[in-house]
């Protein structure tokens, strides 16, 4: 909710995003549209789009819902809704690209 109320992207990509649906293009209709101020937060990063498959060394396979500059939300089948620091991904070295077989 507080990332909801805090984001500079659309909302509208924000909120769908969350519940894991990909809105490409910013809705335009959103406050922070309407200001122009949104980005394109929600597929902000390239390294984990959003509908990737992942795999967590502690969590097990899921899926990107949610992929932002500085934090990806994925929904892993074992543990539900995580999100994560790519910083703290990047330093743990913990999350895959491919779920592993």
């Amino acid at each position: 909710m507080r990332r909801y109320a805090e984001t500079r992207a659309c909302r509208r990509q924000h909120l769908l995003g969350y519940f894991g649906e990909v809105l490409e293009r910013a809705c335009g209709t959103c406050d922070t549209c309407a200001r122009g101020e949104a980005g394109t937060g929600v597929s902000a990063n390239p390294e984990y789009p959003a509908q990737s498959r992942v795999h967590h060394a502690e969590w097990g396979g899921g899926t990107v819902v949610q992929s932002e500059e500085d934090r990806l939300t994925v929904l892993f089948e074992q543990v539900g809704y995580k999100v994560l620091s790519l910083e703290a991904v990047h330093a743990a070295d913990v999350l895959g690209r491919h779920p592993k077989v």
